[in-house]
């Protein structure tokens, strides 16, 4: 039956034995022990060997030989090669390693116990060693020096590197703070650690230190396990920032020496220097707020990788005008994600936003004066970082001489002026009384005392300027009695130095305005009905003791046509308060009148007058206001049946002879006399000049006016000039006769192109009016006012194919 039998690491399976089997694992066992003498062969291999950072070198292996036979001491030996020096031996004879896998592979002499584990400490060797050779010696010789058997084992390479690196280097503490690490057995016999500063730029050592603790490294043992202490290469230095020059090139050199100075038998690692004599130093101030009275914020980046060592972030508001300092602050850091994207190689440009806000206190902004924000990066946490090493960036600040205000509304009432708005100054700093003026015609009539009140509205708009959030303002500027306010009125916005406001001031005026205006919105003439309508407003400060009002009509002499009182007033004007509330009546200073057209005042030249009076007839202590000229653009003087029906009008023009001047021009003669009754004031030279030259009578006029040989124009010809002078003209070539009668009643003149009269074969006259038994006209050649029956007027108009033009 068969049985399992389980062993450390194997498992082996053996058949219950016969007295058969039993004697065969007899013989085996007495072969194993019964080397192979005619083996001739030295067997050996180093399975492990390595150096700790203790400087002990291991070695783990095993050496197999019948040349052992004879040789019952067995030594392990380490030589430096180069030299050929034996470094040390070990005795291992009494501390053999059972190898019974080696037993198995050769059948010699002391093969199952012929494995070693030995350690040589070779720290006072290894700054001296390039390699090391394992010899494995069997000898008769009790001190292993006679009668031996070796086998050489490959050198063993010893790690001569030189590494290190520099982690950081910092202020703190008005300190230079460095650390790092220096591994390397070239060091192993040199005691003394020193860490040195030098400035390479001045090529002077500018400190050192005895490094007498050093810092456990377990990683850089993991990281290069082959070098002695690597477990203990770490260090740690300060040096007092005083004397150093963090713009100049300054390098650490990490020093193993044999002298307790320092200064000779070293082995020396140079980091790479940590600072730079060009960094780059670069800025942005993206906002400044001057709008609060009390504080200035400001907001911006800063990025130089010297704020590495210059770790504290002051920001100085500096009087460029003065020179002096106004304020400082601690700056805080701000992430700045998109300066590390644009300045790749700046270390610091993530970190380099910046906002702070410079609290005024008792300092004053000076208007006019030129200031700065300085960003400053120091190594001295004291006052403003000048007493330390720094770097500044200064960001300029445009000149503080700005000025705005705006008046929001007014109004004039019987105590005074309402007024509100708001005014911003950079002169204001120092200047703490505030008030408002009122002049008339340049002199003071009124002044008010006023406290500014918040406006963040204008804040936000003039954030550049000093108070603006503090601006507005709404007050009385008290008045005896508004009638004072009679010509030029504006405003003083008045920043003073005075409680009384006549001293050190700073103002800032209005545009002035008028106490007596105005405005005729609607002047029109209904020439079918014959009637007049004016509307309009009329405000000003010196009405209150006059309560008529009337429109007065002057001619275009200056005579008096016509007047009217009017009833219709008061009428509400909020776009004239809001426009002229210095005012006032602006309120309510709308009036409309509507009345019958007076025949004197038909198609004449008008100036109307706006009055307020204290007078019912109109006359008295008045306030008035014109009118520019305008034309009254009527109609006919009509006549009517009983029924009233309209069956006649007459339009008084003036006549126009075209001779001599005109001897061929007669189309261009009506046409002048219809524009001028139309309002239009020109001469029937500036029509003929006007009137575009043709081959074709129907595209302008054929031949010279001013010539006998002069032929014609037709009405698509001249209408343009019609158009040019009133707007509008209306071909009426084929119109019926109620269709002229229509122009003539309203007031629009008709010029009809006539066959065969006066001697010509082709005539033009101007139609005024019309009556049961025919036409009145104006003929230019006879140059005067004439009539014909409807029967000639056919007669002639018909021959000339019913040309007319009006408008």
């Amino acid at each position: 039956m068969a049985a399992a039998t389980a062993h450390a690491d194997t498992a082996t399976f053996t058949e219950a034995t016969t007295p058969t089997a039993q004697v065969q694992e007899s013989k085996q066992e007495q072969a194993a022990e019964q080397p192979n003498l005619a083996d001739q062969g030295n067997y050996a291999h180093l399975d492990r060997q390595s150096v700790n950072d203790q400087g002990q070198l291991n070695v783990d292996g095993w050496h197999a030989s019948n040349g052992s036979i004879d040789r019952p001491y067995h030594y392990i030996i380490a030589l430096d090669p180069a030299t050929n020096r034996e470094i040390a031996r070990q005795n291992v004879t009494d501390q053999a390693v059972a190898r019974p896998d080696i037993q198995r592979s050769f059948n010699v002499a002391g093969a199952g116990r012929s494995g070693f584990n030995v350690n040589f400490d070779l720290k006072d060797q290894l700054a001296n060693l390039s390699s090391v050779q394992i010899i494995s010696r069997y000898s008769a010789d009790q001190a292993g020096n006679v009668n031996n058997f070796d086998y050489w084992f490959a050198p063993i390479v010893i790690n001569r590197s030189n590494i290190g690196n520099l982690d950081r280097a910092v202020v703190k503490n008005d300190e230079l703070e460095v650390a790092g690490w220096h591994a390397t057995n070239l060091a192993a016999d040199k005691p003394y650690h020193y860490v040195i500063l030098l400035d390479r730029t001045t090529g002077k050592e500018v400190g050192r230190q005895l490094i007498q603790q050093m810092v456990a490294r377990p990683d850089i043992t993991r990281a290069f396990p082959g070098i002695y202490r690597a477990g203990q290469s770490g260090f740690l230095a300060q040096f007092k920032i005083a004397g150093l020059n963090f713009h100049h090139q300054l390098q650490i050199v990490d020093r193993y020496s044999k002298a307790a100075d320092g200064n000779t038998d070293n082995i020396d690692y140079w980091f790479t220097p940590f600072t730079s004599t060009d960094y780059v130093n670069a800025g942005y101030l993206d906002a400044y707020n001057l709008a609060d009275r009390k504080k200035i914020t400001v907001s911006g980046w800063h990025a130089n990788d010297i704020s590495q060592f210059e770790s504290n972030h002051f920001l100085i508001l500096f009087d460029n005008t003065a020179k002096r300092q106004v304020a400082v602050t601690r700056a805080t850091t701000v992430a700045r994600p998109d300066i590390a994207n644009i300045y790749h190689n700046l270390k610091t440009a993530r970190q380099s936003g910046f906002s702070g806000s410079f609290d005024l206190g008792d300092a004053q902004l000076i208007g006019g004066h030129s200031y700065s924000v300085v960003s400053r990066y120091s190594t001295s946490d004291q006052d403003n970082g000048g007493g330390g090493q720094c770097t500044d960036y200064w960001f300029t600040l445009p000149t503080l001489n700005q000025r705005a205000f705006n008046i929001e509304s007014q109004e004039m009432t019987k105590a005074g002026l309402k007024v509100s708005g708001w005014m911003v100054s950079d002169y204001s700093a120092g200047r703490p009384y505030t008030y408002l003026i009122l002049l008339n015609d340049g002199k003071e009539i009124g002044r008010q005392a006023v406290t500014l009140t918040a406006r963040p509205d204008v804040g936000k708009v003039y954030a550049h300027t000093y108070g603006s959030a503090v601006s507005g303002f709404s007050t009385l500027i008290k008045l005896v009695n508004p009638a004072v306010a009679n010509g030029k009125l504006s405003l003083v916005l008045r920043f003073s130095a005075d409680q009384y406001g006549n001293v050190n001031d700073d103002d800032q005026f209005t545009v002035s305005h008028d106490t007596n205006q105005s405005g005729f919105d609607k002047v029109s003439v209904d020439p079918y009905n014959n009637t007049m309508y004016v509307s309009g407003w009329h405000a000003s400060n010196a009405v209150a003791d006059k309560p008529y009002q009337y429109l007065i009509f002057l001619g275009n002499n200056g005579r008096e046509l016509y007047r009217q009182r009017v009833l219709d007033i008061n009428r509400s004007r909020p776009d004239i308060a809001k426009y002229a509330g210095y005012l006032l009546n602006s309120s309510t200073s709308g009036y409309q009148l509507g009345f019958d057209l007076p025949d004197n005042m038909r198609h004449q030249w008008v100036t109307v007058i706006h009055r307020f009076t204290d007078d019912i007839n109109g006359n008295g202590h008045a306030v008035d206001a014109y009118s520019n000229s305008f034309f009254v653009n009527s109609g006919a003087i009509l006549q009517r049946d009983a029924a009233g029906r309209i069956i006649g009008a007459i339009n008084n023009a003036e006549v126009i002879c075209q001779n001599p001047e005109l001897p061929t021009g007669c189309e261009m003669t009506a046409v002048t006399m219809m524009l001028r009754y139309a309002g239009v004031n020109i001469n029937k030279f500036q029509v003929a000049n006007e009137t575009p030259r043709s081959s074709n009578g129907n595209y302008g006029f054929v031949g010279n006016p001013y010539s006998v040989t002069g032929w014609w124009v037709f009405p698509t010809g001249i209408a343009p000039v019609v158009q040019r002078h009133l707007g509008t003209s209306q071909v009426m070539t084929g119109a019926s006769l109620a269709a002229i009668q229509d122009k003539l009643n309203i007031g629009h003149l008709v010029v009809v192109w006539m066959a065969n009269m006066n001697g010509f074969v082709n005539h033009a006259i101007t139609l005024t009016g019309y009556n049961a038994n025919g036409f009145f006209y104006n003929n230019p050649w006879t140059g005067r006012k004439e009539a014909m029956s409807y029967g000639e007027f056919y007669g002639h108009w018909n021959a000339d194919a019913q040309r007319a033009l009006s408008y």
